[in-house]
């Protein structure tokens, strides 16, 4: 553990922190756009700078990428700090009037309106890169990047065309501070055609990337849960079984363990495909077989090797 202070707060962080995630948990509210618990800090937005004093030396830095540190003097309200976030808030206003997000920081920080004009009136995108890193860092499908440069830079699928990587999971969509990227789940869905109209089943399209991608359904209750590419994705990621993406999450039964019928002989364990099972030695005779819910796909190859019908 580290100890810092923060806004003349003595605040404990653990080794590895960043001062963001210090102030966090220590109750004091630093504003941020780009940043993300499930991503690598980027300080895109520059909106979460704090003012940092290190060897008598003071800088501006930003809170997501700068690591809380022994001894570091930090201050999240100084008025060197609010000046540069509201030049940050008028950089986006000026870019983005219309969003939701940026007007409610405008309004908490005073700023009034932009002296810039970027004839920018109906862009809804910050340029946080938030989805883009969710799809290249978490999802690994690198169906979307940054294009062009300056007032023109914008996030798109490669050519503006189709994004043939994407797999329609829909986390850029859920990382999206500003609801621009647009997910839509349809019940029914029709192809038309100079033959007549077809009528098919649930699909899930991604306007912003141009695709459309059939949704799976669940072989219990009977609904739509999740792009047909996202599961094959995941079963190529996981190795895992392909009966696994039979079942909505609802609908997936995971196994209970009686240690009073387990043998300890670790047959579960060993054909287990993802190593969801271990043995839990008590010492001596006492070995029980125990499974990190976390990582089972319930798909109960454990409960047909085990040998004493301990697994249900």
């Amino acid at each position: 553990m580290v100890t810092l202070k923060i806004n003349g707060k003595t605040v404990k962080a653990k080794e590895g922190s960043s001062v963001l995630e210090a102030a966090r948990s220590a109750g004091i509210k630093i504003p941020t756009l780009c940043y993300n618990d499930a991503l690598e800090s980027y300080g895109a937005c520059r909106l979460c700078i704090v003012e940092i004093e290190k060897n008598k030396r003071t800088t501006i830095e930003s809170s997501c990428t700068f690591p809380a540190e022994e001894g570091l003097i930090v201050k999240t309200d100084s008025p060197r700090v609010i000046e540069g976030r509201k030049l940050v808030i008028e950089l986006l206003l000026a870019r983005c009037p219309n969003v939701k997000v940026i007007q409610e920081l405008a309004q908490e920080y005073g700023v009034a309106d932009s002296s810039m004009e970027w004839n920018k009136e109906n862009e809804y995108c910050i340029l946080c890169g938030l989805c883009v890193r969710a799809c290249n860092e978490v999802v690994q499908a690198s169906a979307i990047q940054f294009a062009g440069k300056s007032a023109d830079r914008l996030v798109d699928s490669p050519f503006h065309r189709s994004a043939e990587d994407c797999i329609a999971c829909g986390s850029c969509a859920y990382v999206c501070p500003t609801g621009i990227i647009k997910k839509n789940d349809l019940e029914k869905s029709a192809v038309c055609s100079p033959d007549g109209t077809k009528e098919e089943g649930p699909k899930r399209e991604i306007l912003n990337w141009q695709v459309e991608y059939e949704l799976k359904m669940c072989n219990t209750c009977g609904n739509p849960f999740a792009p047909v590419p996202h599961l094959q994705k995941l079963e190529k990621q996981f190795h895992s079984l392909p009966q696994f993406f039979n079942l909505c999450p609802s609908c997936r039964d995971y196994i209970e363990i009686d240690e009073d019928k387990c043998l300890g002989c670790g047959s579960c364990m060993e054909n287990c495909p993802v190593g969801a099972l271990e043995l839990d030695d008590r010492g001596g005779y006492e070995k029980y077989a125990k499974v990190y819910v976390n990582n089972c796909m319930a798909c109960h190859t454990c409960e047909r090797y085990c040998p004493a019908g301990a697994i249900s």
